[in-house]
């Protein structure tokens, strides 16, 4: 177990104790135990069990091939669409009598989530054209064709931003120094929340003047429940709909403690991601070392360091889209990072030195990385309100 297991584990007594501060502790019990059955169990589970690069590609192809089944029965909804009703799995969700917006089942039955996983696959996609021949290449393109198309099908401007976020940060990150992406990490956030003020969102959706309402509304939770917040569940009850923030939301019901656990296990495997990227890219520091090191392990390492590579990208999806939605415990989130952990364990083993991004010292680094998020929303509100 590494840090992260133990930071989202301590979730849930804080959920727990924030509940029943609250005046609501068999709701806080409950609570817990959903998030741990439907959520952090996953978690651990594909964080352990993903043990090999062959299983961690399986699980893309699985990804994908669901994704484009998604787009598929989408694909039916729009065509079927007769004013208020699409044909197809899991109906459609209209607005007024002109829009559609699909949707699938379970916890796809949102269009937001749903788009949120078609954005999440799409740096899966780019591994395998990457990796493959023409043919694969030619297919791989049609295939980040019908992901984009689905994500337009969703009508969802987060996971439109989702999109343009990934391919962005992705040359900012080939190209551009660690002052440079940090400062854009910050302010995009807020640049496109008041380019969005001006032009206003789908009817569907709150307008953005009240999706800053809701920000105004959790920052003041958090400021007058400092420690354990207004309890887990408990925002819809005081301001009527969700934040449309998972970071806003989670700091609101959970305070200090439960945010910066939960933001801190997420910012930490972001890290640890970038880090190989940027510093363990390569089998050993030392150039001789790799000369007459094992062939065979050398690309043993690379080919990890490119799995790492795409699902740090797969996780700038979720943080980006998140930033305009409440997703916070969506069993999606908790999988992908189970996946993007599994990967950093495979690391650990042929890098031993990696282990140092464990480290207690990152630990309350990541958790106050996490923080310059809800600083982003206060700065946002001071300039959009």
């Amino acid at each position: 177990m590494r840090a992260q297991h133990y930071m989202l584990l301590g979730l849930v007594p804080i959920i727990m104790v924030s509940a029943f501060l609250n005046g609501w502790g068999t709701g806080g019990i409950f609570q817990a135990e959903r998030l741990f059955v439907s959520s952090i169990i996953p978690f651990f589970l594909y964080s352990v069990l993903i043990n090999s690069p062959g299983r961690q590609r399986v699980l893309m192809w699985i990804c994908i091939a669901a994704a484009l089944g998604m787009v598929y029965n989408g694909h039916v909804q729009q065509s079927s669409f007769n004013g208020s009703y699409g044909a197809g799995i899991g109906g459609s969700i209209t607005v007024g009598r002109e829009e559609m917006r699909i949707s699938y089942l379970g916890f796809f039955s949102d269009p937001n989530d749903l788009g949120m996983f078609l954005v999440m696959n799409m740096p899966f996609v780019a591994y395998f054209f990457a990796r493959g021949g023409k043919l694969m290449k030619l297919l791989m393109l049609a295939v980040i064709v019908a992901l984009g198309y689905g994500v337009y099908m969703t009508g969802s401007r987060g996971t439109l931003l989702g999109t343009v976020a990934v391919v962005g940060i992705y040359f900012l990150i080939n190209n551009a120094g660690a002052k440079l992406i940090l400062f854009a990490a910050f302010s995009a956030p807020i640049a496109a929340t008041l380019i969005a003020s001006f032009g206003g969102l789908s009817s569907s959706e709150a307008s953005a003047a009240g999706r800053l309402d809701a920000w105004y509304d959790g920052i003041q939770m958090l400021i007058y429940n400092p420690v354990f917040g207004v309890g887990m569940g408990n925002f819809i009850d005081r301001h009527g709909i969700v934040a449309h923030n998972s970071y806003v939301h989670v700091a609101s019901e959970l305070g200090v403690l439960g945010y910066s656990l939960w933001g801190g296990a997420l910012v930490m495997n972001m890290l640890v991601g970038y880090a190989i990227l940027k510093q363990f890219n390569h089998y050993s520091e030392d150039e001789s070392e790799t000369e007459h090191a094992d062939e065979t392990l050398v690309e043993k390492y690379r080919e990890e360091v490119l799995l790492n590579k795409v699902l740090f990208y797969s996780m700038i999806g979720f943080m980006v889209t998140a930033f305009f939605l409440s997703r916070q415990f969506t069993l999606l989130l908790f999988i992908f990072m189970g996946m993007q952990m599994a990967s950093h364990f495979r690391l650990l083993k042929m890098r031993p030195s990696l282990l140092e991004m464990f480290s207690g010292k990152m630990v309350w680094r990541s958790m106050g990385y996490s923080w310059t998020v809800i600083v982003a929303v206060y700065i946002t509100l001071k300039v959009g309100l």
